[in-house]
């Protein structure tokens, strides 16, 4: 008898809970039986082991150059025919709305994440919405000797890059309408797990209203309850349903988009021939 095939959810954050699936992220301490820590480049998973990956609002935080080679572990650990689905913020829809001077657009984007920051003007969400300030990634200085700041999105996509990158790494792909999948199981949206079953934003005059607690305190969260479901964010995501058509390793992806010759500069790695840069890197022990 063959072993039943996982229903993964990438990044999933430590407060997600759904019967039947495993959740997997960097911020988990340990691994259970539903959960695995891990790095989402390098998953301690069986090839073609999963049914199902789903990720939300996890690839804007992934350094770009790092994404292809996300993806086409993803495409490792899904058995041939295998959902992939994403969501991450659109591109296309931000940027139009800046354009737009769409001030209600980003009225509503606050609503969704009140995070954005909102003293600079639309140029000031508009970028805050592609990069922004976290907990995920590190910038230091060239000379390694100084913390500039810590970053949670990194980078944003539309329609065209995401699903060129996802069909040279070897899937089929379609966008998909909010909780329109083709999974009936994920057509439920995510919402906390003791409330109904449909989207809210989750802002503190949510949390306020229904006696939550979500708070950033000296460094860490403090949070009193769980998640459960799926699709969110509904006015800024971009979502795409994928299927896994064929086999593409890491190193191959790596090739498609970081070695390409139309890719200038491989995001700076000419900083490695620099003999003192890469000095530091071997005495902080950081891979390169």
């Amino acid at each position: 008898m063959t072993k039943e095939k996982i229903k993964l959810n990438l990044g999933a954050s430590p407060i997600w809970r759904k019967e039947g699936w495993v959740a997997l992220d960097h911020k988990l301490k340990r691994s259970t039986d539903n959960a695995i820590a891990g790095d989402a480049m390098n998953m301690d998973l069986p090839d073609n082991s999963c049914a199902i990956v789903f990720c939300s609002h996890v690839l804007e935080h992934i350094p770009h150059c790092k994404l292809p080679m996300v993806i086409a572990e993803v495409n490792r650990v899904l058995m041939p025919g295998g959902i992939f689905r994403v969501l991450t913020p659109d591109l296309e829809i931000a940027c139009k709305a800046y354009v737009g001077r769409d001030k209600d657009f980003f009225r509503k984007a606050k609503e969704e994440d009140e995070s954005l920051r909102n003293d600079l003007g639309l140029g000031g969400m508009l970028m805050n919405f592609i990069v922004s300030p976290g907990q995920d990634t590190i910038l230091l200085d060239r000379g390694m000797k100084e913390f500039i700041g810590g970053y949670a999105h990194l980078y944003s996509y539309d329609y065209e890059m995401l699903s060129t990158m996802l069909k040279k790494i070897g899937f089929s792909c379609v966008r998909s309408p909010f909780n329109g999948s083709c999974v009936k199981e994920m057509q439920e949206p995510l919402h906390v797990s003791h409330l109904p079953g449909v989207w809210q934003n989750f802002n503190q005059k949510f949390y306020a209203r229904n006696k939550l607690v979500h708070r950033l305190v000296n460094g860490k969260y403090e949070i009193n309850f769980n998640v459960t479901g799926f699709d969110r964010d509904p006015l800024v995501s971009l979502i795409i349903e994928a299927k896994k058509k064929s086999f593409v390793t890491k190193e191959d992806a790596n090739k498609l988009f970081n070695e390409s010759v139309k890719n200038y500069n491989r995001y700076a790695r000419s900083l490695l021939r620099d003999k003192e840069v890469v000095r530091k890197l071997k005495k902080m022990k950081i891979k390169y």
